[in-house]
């Protein structure tokens, strides 16, 4: 029991996406001069819904505490949840659904993701890419549709109040079968290839950049891992 009122998180999904986009914000521009603990203390008072008075007040043994229990949501499983609801402001409350067949995602809905992807800033548009309302119905069926891809304005504030977990998932999820398809065309590329009539020369130079490839692959899943975990807690104890 912590002596300060907290609303600590009990699962990564009790923390909104926008909290750990405004974390990471914050974070991007202090990292390399923080010498304080002021991310530390920025970490709990936005996932605590605290102020940074009140966090500067805490006792060492609670805020370590706190932390250590953050650092650790985030080492959750986060697998892909394909419909969730989310009540809005106004009270209404819409189910969304992830695409359902993403080997049929259109070119524009394709361009966006990847705009907005790299940017943990516009992780929102990307969700709104990626999840969209779920027709009244398809509500209680096992199998779903989704509405036609219109661009983000219209939903992409909404999923700022989405579960962060879930966003991670798809997120994960959609980078890895976007491997596995490149892994697949690559292969598929060389036994093409390998049909043809090439120099030795050439051969050479063919197998070195396939390798080259083949190595690029595990720096891929090393760069999905760091883009969706938060930084790691820096405990204040020696």
């Amino acid at each position: 029991m912590f002596a300060t009122k907290l609303k600590l998180p009990k699962s990564i999904n009790d923390i909104k996406l926008k909290d750990y986009q405004k974390y990471m914000k914050i974070y991007e521009a202090n990292k390399d001069n923080d010498t304080t603990g002021f991310l530390d203390m920025k970490l709990i008072e936005i996932i605590c819904g605290v102020d940074l008075i009140t966090v500067n007040k805490m006792p060492v043994d609670e805020f370590e505490a706190v932390g250590n229990h953050i650092s650790e949501l985030f080492k959750e499983e986060t697998p892909l949840v394909r419909r969730f609801k989310i009540t809005g402001t106004d009270d209404v409350t819409i189910e969304f659904g992830f695409i359902p067949n993403l080997s049929k995602i259109s070119l524009g809905e394709y361009i966006d993701l990847d705009n907005y992807l790299g940017n943990v800033e516009d992780w929102h548009k990307a969700m709104a890419v990626l999840f969209r309302p779920v027709p009244k119905q398809w509500s209680k069926k096992d199998f779903y549709n989704i509405t036609e891809y219109k661009g983000t304005e219209k939903h992409s504030y909404i999923m700022q109040e989405m579960p962060l977990g879930i966003a991670l998932g798809a997120m994960v999820f959609f980078y890895r079968l976007g491997m596995k398809l490149s892994i697949h065309t690559m292969n598929f590329s060389m036994k093409a290839l390998e049909e043809m009539e090439l120099s030795e020369e050439q051969n050479q130079l063919l197998q070195e950049s396939m390798a080259g490839i083949k190595a690029y692959m595990p720096s891929l899943e090393e760069m999905l891992s760091d883009l969706t975990r938060l930084p790691i807690y820096k405990s204040t104890k020696p």
